[in-house]
């Protein structure tokens, strides 16, 4: 054992659990101190919490010791002399001593943000000028924390670890075709940790650990602060930027501009908790579906049969490009503007989730998707924002079914979705239930009993595209006569479109077109598509809760489809590469950076060829959109930046 313990591996081996003790004090510290945010929050979840913080904990560690690490590893003799130990001690005190400090410092300043400190907080209060008296303020203000701050410190100055008091001889090395082979695969297995270590783990399908990865080991969202670390928000953030306030308006006249909270104004009277069954269509354009396209080949009969019974809309977008962007903007209101919400630096922002406000009316929640859990951060942000249950394909039993790449054949899988709900009605409760589908995504591959069924198409995505609507068509065989059948709501959106073969869809407008409708088998709606209100899939979540006589507030940058206010705007707003539309009526106008660069009669003008920017004097309406689309990107902007993002 004296032959492990003075090798340069084994010393920084050590050191390294010293400072994962020393993070998971500060975990319990950071809790204990802002305990009044985390009432609910018991002993019980305080341990699954711990356990996930691990992983963050390792991350930074190896961020921050990344060059330690290739020093104490390196398959050389030179690591075994005295200086060069006590360089690696100084170094290693130095670099580990500033990250105790700025992880016990946001132990402050959580009282302020609600959530971790990233790299965007040295940007924005630089400008101020006043980050200096900012931390002498809190020095004064709460000296416990810097106790403990110095504390953690002195302690890792004091257990540090390093038996090497001697310089070796060259007698107490191995032959060197012994040492050199040796040492060369511990540095190797320790690269590999490493890596490991940074990314967050080595499942293939996984992305890299990011904030909104704490989200799995939490039940409320603002404890992915506890999971946190302040070293791994700021490290995982530095290439980031924040968003910059455009400054429109002042900001005490946005909310009379445009105020992203939807008030329903339903009559009063007791909630209709009708069960909600949700529908994600992986990239179901509207180019696909039949009933939109009378003019040409459609690719849904299932659906478009579904359609006539049910209350669509013949313009409906999405807010978003990717998989990522549907669930934000169709349960919690938020559109994506420029990067993706949940890949951004605000991912851990509080908000108003659909499955949460349900949750709280008795509903049980749960949301299916047939790929494997650590897919696209599905996981985490279903539970950020209430979700009961995740149902993946970890859960789903029968793995042959397995397309060999991404996910679950969409027929088995929504056939066990039929199954799961069908108990899930068994403990007549109300239920939200969503499933994404999943077989329509790259490499587009159909089981092989369906390849010489569904040949139909240009691209091959239409192919399963068929094949996720014959999958569909199964579900409700299989559910149609259950007896919560005609007590459901059941919505169905796509997440985004797909690639496009019709020359007229390729653009701003057709890249962004998707199906969104409400099939209810009780007659809560009525069968009709409106052809004149516009549709997105920020509106689903107030228009759902409106249907449902839902009569609290509802957090969205939407609006509720259903309101006949005569205040009623029939707007939609979207973000695409950078491009701002702004959708009211029949007309659209687009925006680059703070100007406006497009106007479009889009009805009259569906491959948006015609830009009407020369004749803008001749759009009263104009002045009106153009407030409006600088006052959602200046709110959202706003909001963003101060976690304000629910209902109050």
């Amino acid at each position: 054992m004296r032959f492990f313990s003075k090798q340069p591996g084994f010393i920084m081996t050590v050191n390294m659990l010293l400072m994962m003790a020393v993070y998971m004090l500060s975990r319990w510290f950071f809790y204990a101190m802002n305990l009044s945010h985390f009432q609910e929050t018991t002993f019980s979840d305080m341990l699954g919490i711990c356990w996930g913080g691990l992983r963050f904990d390792f991350s930074a560690l190896c961020y921050l010791n990344i060059a330690l690490v290739v020093a104490q590893f390196l398959p050389f003799k030179f690591r075994d002399t005295v200086k060069y130990q006590k360089v690696i001690k100084i170094i290693f005190l130095v670099i580990n001593s500033i990250g105790i400090f700025i992880n016990v410092a946001d132990t402050v300043y959580f009282e302020f943000g609600g959530r971790r400190t990233t790299a965007i907080f040295f940007s924005e209060f630089a400008a101020e000028g006043n980050l200096g008296k900012i931390l002498a303020h809190s020095v004064l203000e709460y000296p416990l924390v810097w106790f403990f701050g110095l504390g953690m410190i002195f302690l890792t100055c004091k257990l540090y670890f390093n038996p090497i008091k001697y310089n070796k001889n060259s007698e107490d090395y191995a032959v060197p075709k012994v040492y050199y082979p040796v040492h060369s695969i511990v540095f190797l297995v320790a690269a590999l940790i490493t890596f490991a270590g940074l990314r967050g783990g080595l499942a293939y399908k996984m992305h890299p650990l990011r904030q909104d990865s704490a989200d799995l080991y939490c039940k409320r969202p603002i404890e992915t602060a506890i999971v946190l670390n302040t070293p791994f928000t700021i490290i995982t953030t530095l290439h980031k930027k924040g968003y910059t306030d455009p400054k429109f308006y002042p900001e005490e006249r946005l909310d009379s501009l445009f105020y992203p909270v939807v008030n329903l104004k339903n009559d009063g009277g007791e909630m209709k908790k009708y069960n909600v069954v949700m529908f994600l269509l992986e990239g179901f354009s509207r180019e696909f579906v039949g009933f939109f396209n009378r003019d040409s080949v459609g690719y849904t009969p299932f659906l478009d049969s579904l359609l006539t019974q049910s209350y669509s809309f013949e313009y409906s977008f999405a807010n978003g490009l990717r998989s990522v962007d549907c669930m934000p903007a169709s349960m919690a209101g938020i559109p994506r503007y420029i990067d993706p919400y949940c890949y951004f630096i605000y991912s851990n922002n509080k908000l108003q989730g659909l499955p949460e406000m349900l949750k709280n009316e008795g509903y049980t929640t749960a949301f299916f998707h047939g790929a494997p859990n650590t897919t696209l951060g599905f996981k985490a942000f279903a539970n950020s924002i209430g979700f009961q249950d995740y149902y993946g394909m970890d859960e789903y039993e029968h793995k042959e079914f397995f397309d060999g790449t991404w996910a679950i054949f969409d027929e088995p899988y929504l056939k066990y979705f039929a199954d799961m709900t069908n108990q899930i009605a068994e403990t007549e409760k109300p239920f939200f239930v969503t499933v994404f589908t999943a077989s329509s995504h790259e490499p587009f591959a159909l089981p092989d009993e369906y390849k010489n069924v569904f040949t139909k198409g240009t691209i091959p995505m239409h192919k399963t595209v068929s094949y996720a609507d014959h999958s569909i068509r199964k579900y409700f065989e299989k559910v149609r006569d259950k007896e919560w059948f005609k007590n459901t709501v059941f919505v169905f959106t796509a997440d985004h479109t797909g690639p496009s073969c019709r020359e007229d869809y390729n653009n701003e407008m057709g890249r962004l077109l998707i199906p969104v409708f409400f099939y209810t088998p009780g007659g809560q709606l009525p069968a009709k598509c409106d052809s004149l209100r516009l549709m997105q899939q920020t509106d689903i979540t107030p228009s759902l809760l409106s249907v449902l006589n839902y009569q609290k507030p509802v957090f969205s940058f939407g609006k509720n489809i259903f309101d006949n206010d005569s205040s009623f705007v029939n707007f939609v707003f979207n973000n695409k590469n950078g491009s701002s539309m702004y959708y009211l009526d029949t007309l659209m106008i687009e925006y680059r950076g703070k100007e406006l660069y497009g106007i479009f009669d889009y009805k009259k003008d569906f491959s948006l060829k015609n830009n009407l920017l020369d004749k803008k004097d001749e759009f009263p309406q104009l002045p009106f959109m153009e407030e409006q689309i600088r006052a959602i990107i200046q709110q959202y902007i706003s909001r963003m930046k101060s976690n304000n993002l629910t209902a109050k």
